[in-house]
């Protein structure tokens, strides 16, 4: 309860301090804002940290390459969240607007479209690699005495706070609950951050070309090529997830009957 409350508390101010400063219009507000939400991350995780001394700093954070068995459910769960938060929003939009509410534009609106480097940094490696360390790394950690399914969603929820729009909420929700179980599943925070990585790249392109087009007519295109790709990642992703659980079974699970017990000292004897 004690590391809850810590956790619940520093995510709490970080989605103050971050939602605070995207009321105010002033020179550099993009920069200051992504050096401000880097040392909040940063600052965060080291406190966390401290609040589980025992626990190493590699597990703690997730420093763990990514297994060769497991390089196919990265890339089915990364195409997941990539055509599940791109098809959530798009069904928040169209709901919100039948009721006549206009949806304001994504987050990377504000970013310079013209200095391609400069956005792909800030849009896509930064939220990568320090919000990923945040919030699948600390934040995950010190809640790992609990439920796991508490921990997911608590820590997938104020992802979905500190990014600010309530009109995104639910796609954001959706890539953090995406993220974690990579994390759970794999157990490398290298995974979520080259998921987080390319839905973000992917998402700042969509954005920059969506006006082309939705000119040429291709728009509608891209949506049910990304409904097919989501059902296409939503079945491997579930078969993989299975599978591993089956294994998991046979190695966890007692004997049970004397059959069993029979066959296994005909093995022990081979």
């Amino acid at each position: 309860m004690r590391r809850f409350l810590i956790t619940a508390v520093i995510c709490t101010f970080i989605v103050a301090v971050l939602k605070t400063i995207s009321f105010f219009n002033f020179e550099n507000r993009e920069l200051v804002y992504t050096l401000l939400s880097v040392s909040l991350f940063i600052i965060g995780s080291v406190v966390l940290k401290l609040v589980a001394p025992k626990m190493s700093r590699r597990k703690f954070f997730k420093f763990q390459f990514i297994k060769n068995t497991e390089f196919k459910l990265v890339i089915h769960m990364t195409f997941l969240v990539i055509s599940g938060g791109f098809l959530l929003n798009l069904l928040m939009i169209t709901v919100l607007e039948s009721f006549g509410v206009n949806v304001p534009s994504n987050a990377f609106s504000q970013f310079d479209s013209q200095n391609i480097w400069i956005s792909v940094f800030t849009v896509a490696v930064i939220p990568a690699i320090f919000e990923e360390l945040f919030f699948r790394g600390a934040v995950l950690s010190s809640l790992s005495s609990g439920s796991a399914m508490m921990a997911i969603l608590t820590s997938s929820l104020f992802f979905s706070l500190v990014h600010g729009s309530l009109y995104y909420f639910f796609s954001n929700l959706f890539a953090g609950v995406v993220f974690s179980l990579m994390i759970y599943l794999t157990g490398s925070i290298f995974a979520s951050m080259t998921a987080h990585f390319a839905n973000n790249i992917l998402s700042y392109i969509l954005f920059v070309y969506s006006n082309r087009l939705t000119t040429v007519g291709f728009d509608n295109v891209v949506v049910w090529l990304l409904v097919l790709l989501f059902l296409v990642a939503l079945y491997n992703t579930v078969g993989a997830i299975a599978k591993k659980y089956k294994e998991a079974l046979k190695v966890d699970r007692p004997l049970i009957n004397e059959g069993e017990l029979i066959w296994e000292k005909r093995k022990e004897k081979e």
